[in-house]
């Protein structure tokens, strides 16, 4: 059967046709997630300015698995070097072991008599001295009153005391005597306004410069002052308590460092007309006549 001219172009371009649409078909599209994956997006993002600001963490706690809850208490310090050191601090000598003793014993004193400035609030100056003598073997009297208080050996309560303010308890007497107190103690004695008798006897602590605030502190009010066997006190100390306007009774004693006490008893006496000095001796009544001696 023949077939026309037209008919077979027709019929060519029909396969042709067919076979280009047959190869599209076969070969997968590309997913377009891919596509997207290969583009660097850090490229195309702006940088961001960074702010001016410190941004504090806390430390993070980071506990192996084969480490027990008891690692939480672990510490990055190494606390054998301070023991080195500490150990290298000390001398190993029967003097360097005393030293360092001393040195203990003398900071826990120090510790023990701070200053302790909410106390002096809700107690009140007077009272506020009062505890604090007490508590550390002291005596105190207050005005208007004859019995000493005192700390009972048996108890660690001061029952005679009052645990707040009272404005009518004044201290008129303190008794410090064979006391551990030292200089930065007395800043608990401070603001009393009616003190006027005051003993010192056997401090071993008591040296010049406390002679010196106690004259500066109660010059207008202390009558009677006893500093016997204040083995630190020397010259420059009894010479200090020439501000004590209103001192009647110095009683004196024990002091192998004040080498030229009379002279300074003597220069007492002049500025304090009214002052009695007892302990003192201004001449050596061997040296005296028997007739001389007896009057």
């Amino acid at each position: 059967m023949a077939i026309s001219y037209s008919r077979l172009t027709h019929l060519r371009l029909a396969e042709k046709f067919r076979r280009s649409c047959t190869s599209i078909s076969s070969q997968r599209p590309v997913p377009v997630s891919s596509q997207i994956s290969k583009i660097d997006h850090k490229k195309m993002m702006k940088p961001e300015k960074k702010e001016d600001r410190v941004i504090y963490e806390l430390p993070k706690v980071y506990v192996e698995e084969n480490t027990t809850g008891l690692a939480l208490f672990s510490s990055n310090t190494n606390y054998g070097i301070k023991v080195i050191e500490v150990m290298n601090a000390i001398k190993f000598t029967p003097y360097g072991l005393r030293q360092t003793w001393d040195l203990f014993q003398e900071d826990k004193l120090l510790r023990s008599q701070i200053y302790i400035k909410e106390r002096a609030e809700f107690l009140g100056p007077e009272l506020a001295t009062a505890h604090f003598l007490c508590f550390r073997g002291g005596k105190v009297r207050f005005h208007g009153q004859e019995d000493w208080i005192t700390q009972d050996p048996d108890s660690d309560m001061l029952t005679s005391l009052p645990k707040f303010y009272v404005e009518s308890y004044k201290v008129e007497a303190a008794d410090c005597s064979k006391m551990t107190l030292i200089y930065e103690g007395l800043e608990n004695m401070k603001n009393m306004e009616n003190l006027k008798w005051l003993s010192l006897e056997g401090c071993p602590h008591i040296d010049d410069w406390c002679l010196d605030r106690i004259s500066g502190e109660y010059g207008n009010t202390l009558e009677y002052l006893d500093i016997r066997n204040c083995h630190r006190v020397t010259d420059k100390g009894i010479a200090s308590l020439s501000k004590m306007k209103k001192l009647k009774t110095l009683i004196l004693g024990g002091h192998p460092e004040a080498k030229n006490l009379e002279l300074v008893c003597l220069m007492l006496e002049d500025i304090l007309p009214e002052i009695t000095i007892r302990g003192i001796v201004y001449c050596d009544e061997s040296l005296l006549k028997p007739s001389e001696a007896k009057e």
